[in-house]
């Protein structure tokens, strides 16, 4: 897993294939592919950007789906609530990125290590004033955290109340822009209340708690306990918060197949199993514009993770088409660029807040940890079939033409036309924008220092028609993207 003391070392194995099988396909190999996508195998890969999210082992969301697939099949749902219990599995946490940032503040430390904790963290006081002691920044000196401890406990329960409220309706918004359902989005919202009443954020309770809601609530529990703790605990968890945390009557079904499950969870072909799963009635293939749909709400997710790139995967993809359609490349050359500029920091969800927020000078291992992202980035997009392009594209963004960016040092003579592009258009994106460290720049400033990186880091023939792209995309005021303009 992602760790900030030291080597930064990561090893994500996604479903059933290995973590670097895409590096043998340099940026270089530009093939545009804009064919069809089963829904369902491209929500499964994107989501594992949000199991690291929340600090969860790659493939939890999956793993999810596929307990709560079998969990519905005993309950005798129909093969449409199926489906939607489907794919409100794999965007349950479609609205984890949006409490990072407060979290990281309300406790001073890494968003991601803290939620990863606070999982299986029971819901007395006791068990959460033991939590808040033991996740006080050890680098603050005593009387800061004694200060933070204190606010905490004056405000602990009504911060952690807007923060929940804030992720669920965040994440049921975006499902909902995807073109998912009400159901599913109702799902989102609903999926940290609990039975009796003493959940967040509206202590909702028994049947005003959306059915699916309850079910993925369990399934999810289930798999983050055997996960961490084993499968005995995973079961005496389930029957221990049986008509407390959770619907008796999903427990009691839960129960009866779970240890067979938990099992099955280990299995190598899991992501066959799932998708054999989904109804086949039901069965959704995205095209051209559902996958756009779905990659824009991503693009949404990623910018959510810090306050600092409110609008960032949405800007860069509008200036990397507008440079794509000056530049004359063909129609699915530019879809593949708009795809990798949406998706270029999927792999940012993996980088804890007291990182990406911080104000002063990283330090080397906190700067190896942001210069991993592109790789997490392409082990995110890579799985996704007719993607290979796009994972390249995209994890090339900090890419340079001399060969000095990251994360594989590829030169000029590795870098395709499409993934100069994205990192033109990340850059310019970035400097007219704030930063914890510095005010965004205007055009004319970013225009200008670009142009000193043309030719050795950034492409001669993007740089040389950045200027016409953002000066009829961009009104007054730096980062601004004018919607209206023509490309």
């Amino acid at each position: 897993m992602l760790s900030v003391d030291g080597a930064a070392t990561v090893a994500i194995r996604y479903l059933d294939g290995p973590a670097g099988a895409g590096e043998r396909h340099p940026s270089k190999d530009f093939r545009p592919s804009a064919a069809p996508i089963p829904t369902s195998q491209l929500l499964a890969a994107l989501s594992t950007a949000l199991d690291l999210t929340e600090g969860q082992l790659p493939g939890h969301s999956l793993r999810t789906c596929f307990v709560a697939s079998r969990l519905a099949l005993r309950l005798g749902l129909p093969d449409h609530d199926r489906a939607n219990l489907f794919y409100a599995a794999l965007l349950k946490d479609a609205g984890c990125s949006t409490n990072a940032a407060a979290i990281s503040q309300i406790f001073g430390g890494d968003d991601i290590a803290l939620k990863a904790s606070q999982a299986t963290l029971d819901r007395s006081l006791t068990a959460y004033a033991a939590f808040t002691i033991r996740h006080l920044p050890l680098t603050e000196p005593l009387p800061a955290r004694l200060a933070r401890l204190v606010r905490i406990a004056l405000s602990g329960t009504r911060e952690r109340r807007q923060v929940e409220q804030t992720r669920c309706e965040r994440g049921a918004a975006i499902a909902r822009k995807a073109g998912f359902g009400e159901d599913v989005g109702s799902a989102i919202a609903d999926l940290h209340e609990h039975w009796d009443g003493g959940g967040l954020p509206f202590g909702r309770r028994r049947s005003e708690i959306h059915l699916f809601a309850r079910i993925l609530a369990a399934c999810a529990a289930l798999d983050v306990f055997n996960s961490v703790r084993g499968p005995a605990a995973a079961i005496e968890m389930l029957a221990r918060r049986r008509a407390s945390w959770y619907d008796p009557e999903i427990v009691d079904a839960l129960l009866a197949d779970a240890p067979a499950i938990l099992v099955e969870l280990a299995v190598p072909d899991l992501a066959a199993r799932a998708w054999a799963l989904e109804p086949p009635s039901e069965v959704r293939v995205s095209d051209g514009a559902d996958v756009d749909r779905i990659a824009g709400a991503f693009a949404d997710i990623i910018d959510a993770k810090s306050p600092f790139t409110g609008s960032h995967s949405r800007r860069t993809a509008e200036v990397a088409e507008a440079l794509a359609g000056r530049l004359r490349l063909g129609s699915g050359a530019l879809i593949d660029v708009r795809r990798a500029a949406l998706l270029h920091d999927v792999g940012k969800l993996s980088v804890p807040n007291s990182i990406l927020d911080k104000p002063g000078r990283l330090t080397e291992a906190e700067f190896t940890i942001i210069k991993r992202h592109p790789e997490m980035t392409h082990r995110i997009l890579a799985p996704i079939p007719t993607f290979a392009s796009v994972a390249e594209l995209a994890a090339a963004h900090h890419e340079r033409l001399d060969g000095t960016g990251y994360f594989r040092g590829l030169a000029a003579d590795g870098l395709a036309i499409g993934a100069r592009i994205v990192a033109v258009a990340d850059v310019y994106e970035a400097l007219t924008a704030d930063r914890p460290y510095r005010a965004g720049m205007s055009m004319s400033e970013a225009l200008e220092l670009i142009g000193t990186m043309s030719g050795d880091h950034l492409a001669h023939e993007v740089v040389a028609v950045l200027p016409s792209v953002v000066s009829e995309r961009l009104p007054a005021g730096p980062g601004q993207l004018a919607t209206s303009a023509a490309p």
